[in-house]
Formats: structure tokens, sequence, C-alpha cells
């Protein structure tokens, strides 16, 4: 074996592109094969940088594209991070006649985060300035 054959491949870290895909357009794929490979589309990324990112190999990732494999439940999540969007489970909760419904956005997460904050701080404020009236 030569040097070249004994190094390891460095995966590429590229994040996706974030898009809007009409939930019409993911309702009308007929198979999980399908959905799944409109997703990993409109990420804009190549099959090798979401395969590897998922710890899959290339036979695997295909036939979950053909639609002969599903992709493992506990690899949804990451799924989608990688491919930067929900289409695939958006598909999957339609089958059971569902939608998906985001709880919570991050932003929102943030808002409440920096108003318990800033509640803490004017808390200790209100407790500086009574301290300083009483020690006049």
């Amino acid at each position: 074996m030569s040097s070249h054959d004994l190094q390891a491949e460095l995966s590429l870290i590229r994040a996706a592109n974030p898009v809007s895909v009409p939930v019409e357009l993911i309702r009308a794929k007929r198979t999980a094969g399908a959905a799944f490979s409109l997703a990993c589309d409109c990420s804009g990324l190549e099959d090798k940088e979401i395969y590897m990112a998922l710890d899959l190999d290339a036979g695997t990732f295909s036939r979950i594209r053909k639609g002969t494999n599903t992709l493992a439940g506990d690899l949804v999540a990451r799924f989608c991070d990688v491919v930067g969007n929900h289409i695939y489970v958006e598909w999957l909760a339609y089958q059971i006649g569902c939608g998906l419904v985001m709880l919570k956005s991050e932003a929102e997460r943030r808002a409440e985060s920096f108003e318990q904050a800033l509640k803490e701080e004017r808390i200790k404020t209100a407790a500086l300035i009574e301290a300083l009236r009483a020690s006049r």
C-alpha cells in the first residue's frame, strides 16, 4: 500500500443552502426516497458531503435515495441539520395525516433567555439602589 492509500479523507464542512419549498411540492412526492432526494437536492450539497456527515456509506445512501432503504430514526434530526431543511420529516408526517409545527424558533428561545437575564439584572439594580438610599 502506498502512503496515499493509508491517508484518511477529511470531510468538508459546508453549510446547506436554506431554501423554502412549498408544502404541496413535498406532499406530492410518492415515496420516502423521493422526499429524501428532494431534501438532499434542495440543500445544494453533494451526496458525498451528506453521507459522510451522517457516517453512512455510499451504497446505503444510494439505496435510501432510491427508496429501497429508509433513514434510521436516530439519524433523522442530524440529516435535517446537515441538509438544512425539514422536507423529509414533513413528508413523513403527512403520510399519517399530520403536519409539522415549530414549537419554538431559535429566536424565541434566545429572546426568552435575554428577558430572563434582564429581569435578574433589574432585581440586582433595584437592590443596589435600595442599598445606596439606605446608606445616605
